[in-house]
């Protein structure tokens, strides 16, 4: 007996090494990719980090994932979707100088082709429009997604705007001016073991996918954001559905203009009156008072119009702006925004419930419930912004089904903000999930 549990810690020992082994030269593999030398940034998915986070779970929670459920059933989700890639331990996507900052791009390898033009036509509905004998160019009827293949490589890009994309994509097919990843200035993502990081040169981003949460983080240097030396935040009711401070001033790099419909505002303008210090907090349900018009026949078979208040629930909310209140009031006023004489933020700003405008000469106070008084508690902290929303709370407050079926899963999203030694300043969160035993990735995936 002893001899074969022996045997067995061998086999097992054994096989951990050789998948050890095997992740770490796939890794190595796709780390020793090209890319443009003119890349302005670079974002790494560690495919097999990914895989391994999520082989573990499985490991640890079998009856979740192997339960006999036709819902869970992943290979029917997936069925269909061969792509005809080879898909190595890390798929690398860049933006380029020179082209739109919205616009992605990748060279991946094919395995087989006939697979893959099935799926640019059958799933991605992408069309051929360009063939000849260097490759085949195919891009969506919108033109935002567009590939340019041969028998082995695929260059792609995705954007948000409809850009000929034909000669950039030949250029990374062919690896015209490609330089190794690490000789390139990211090779901080390349190092990276996250799931997924991202870099520019100004900043550093990364994000996991751990159990039952996803964890982020970017450090970055911003122009427009000045925290304060020593931090303070007013301090909220412990059940408030969503909670958001910031105590820092902002400078405008370039000259702006906030449109809203026919009304604008100079951001110039809006920061001279403030002072450093902003927060906004969902703390319930109120109840405001609105006209419904209705129409019924009179007796003469006449449409008449009728009008009746009816009483709804709305979010309770407040927002306290630190300012020169007065100055800020009357140039919103002057801009449109509010209607000093009733008070409230005009209704075409903001048709869903009335806003009232209210404070004193150092706070204005925008709140859906008349009255609302802000606490003058403040606490010193390191951290010069915060978010916090309880899912929870805010699905039983909306009470929409069409919106709470995207965040019925999630249990808190929580965001920090800091000031570094380096002149940076470094976000990091969490999202977690109301299972906290399931990968994150998977709960996600399952959820839309």
């Amino acid at each position: 007996m002893k001899k074969f549990l022996k045997i067995t810690a061998l086999i097992i020992l054994l096989l951990v090494i050789f998948f050890a082994a095997a992740f770490k030269y796939r890794q190595y593999r796709a780390n020793e990719i090209s890319i443009p030398a003119n890349a302005s940034s670079l974002a790494k998915i560690s495919v097999d980090e990914i895989y391994k986070s999520i082989a573990a779970n499985v490991i640890a929670n079998p009856g979740f994932y192997f339960k006999n459920d036709s819902e869970q059933d992943a290979n029917a989700k997936l069925d269909g979707y061969d792509h005809g890639l080879k898909i190595p331990g890390s798929i690398y996507f860049y933006t380029i100088k020179n082209q739109s900052k919205t616009a992605f791009f990748s060279r991946v390898e094919i395995e087989e082709l006939y697979l893959f033009e099935h799926f640019l036509l059958s799933k991605l509905q992408l069309q051929i429009a360009k063939s000849g004998k260097n490759g085949n160019y195919s891009k969506s009827k919108t033109g935002n997604v567009a590939v340019y293949y041969n028998r082995k490589y695929a260059a792609i890009a995705i954007s948000n705007k409809v850009i000929n994309f034909e000669p950039i994509l030949n250029d990374i097919l062919n690896q015209k001016d490609f330089i190794k990843v690490g000789d390139s200035r990211f090779s901080s993502v390349k190092n990276s073991t996250e799931h997924v990081a991202f870099a520019d040169g100004d900043q550093f981003a990364t994000l996991n996918f751990d159990n039952g949460v996803i964890n982020f983080s970017d450090e970055l240097i911003s122009k427009s954001i000045i925290p304060a030396i020593k931090p303070v935040y007013r301090k909220f009711n412990g059940e408030s559905t969503i909670s958001f401070w910031v105590n820092a001033n902002f400078k405008t790099t370039t000259k702006q203009t906030l449109k809203l419909k026919n009304r604008s505002a100079e951001p110039d303008s809006l920061f001279k009156y403030f002072n450093g210090y902003l927060d906004f907090e969902w703390l319930n349900t109120t109840q405001q008072t609105d006209s419904v018009i209705t129409y019924d026949y009179n007796d003469d078979f006449e449409k008449v119009e009728k009008m009746t208040l009816q009483k709804r629930d709305i979010p309770n909310v407040v927002v306290n702006i630190s300012a020169d209140a007065a100055g800020l009031q009357n140039y919103l006023s002057r801009q449109n925004f509010i209607n000093s004489a009733s008070g409230l933020v005009n209704k075409s700003v903001f048709p869903l419930y009335k806003v009232f405008v209210e404070g004193n000469s150092k706070q204005l106070i925008l709140s859906t419930s008349k009255g609302n008084k802000v606490s003058s508690n403040t606490t010193v902290t390191s951290d010069f912004f915060a978010l916090k929303i309880d899912f929870t709370k805010l699905n039983e407050q909306l009470n929409q089904p069409l919106l709470t079926r995207y965040t019925k899963n999630l249990a808190l999203l929580e965001v920090k903000g800091n000031k570094q030694e380096n002149g940076k300043i470094k976000i990091a969160g969490k999202l977690a999930f109301v299972n906290k035993d399931i990968n994150s990735l998977y709960q996600l995936l399952k959820g839309l």
